[in-house]
């Protein structure tokens, strides 16, 4: 009897082993590849929209870039309603525009910026992020 309990356990606690490693990773998948990135309703995009990669940039954290959704482990997209809504602004919080281009390490250009000379390749011109 006692023998049959241990190996009933043993082999619960193996099978647990091997689909625990299974569940993490799929619970921390990243969004798809090739995501357009859109532009509120209301604004006309100027340029071509931007193709986001989530696997070019494995290195950043969620937060690095997105807001955390109240009391949630939860990011806000790009184009939750209401977070950057100013579609007319060039700079500012509430700036569309900024939220990419602004001079800070949360938008696309400022990062890149920021690590261009580490990564010389890293694209910070308008023209690699906006493909025709």
């Amino acid at each position: 009897m006692k023998r049959s309990l241990v190996m009933t356990l043993m082999v619960a606690a193996l099978a647990f082993a091997m689909v625990l490693p299974l569940y993490a990773a799929a619970a921390k998948k990243a969004p798809a590849d090739g995501l357009a990135m859109k532009t509120p309703e209301g604004m006309k995009a100027t340029k071509p929209l931007v193709k986001f990669n989530h696997s070019k940039h494995t290195e950043a954290k969620c937060a690095d870039c997105h807001h955390k959704k109240a009391g949630a482990n939860e990011y806000a997209g790009c184009d939750t309603k209401g977070c950057h809504a100013d579609i007319a602004a060039k700079t500012g919080k509430e700036s569309f525009y900024a939220a990419f281009h602004g001079n800070n390490a949360k938008s696309c250009v400022g990062c890149h910026k920021a690590k261009k000379e580490a990564k010389p390749n890293i694209p910070t011109a308008c023209d690699k992020c906006h493909l025709k």
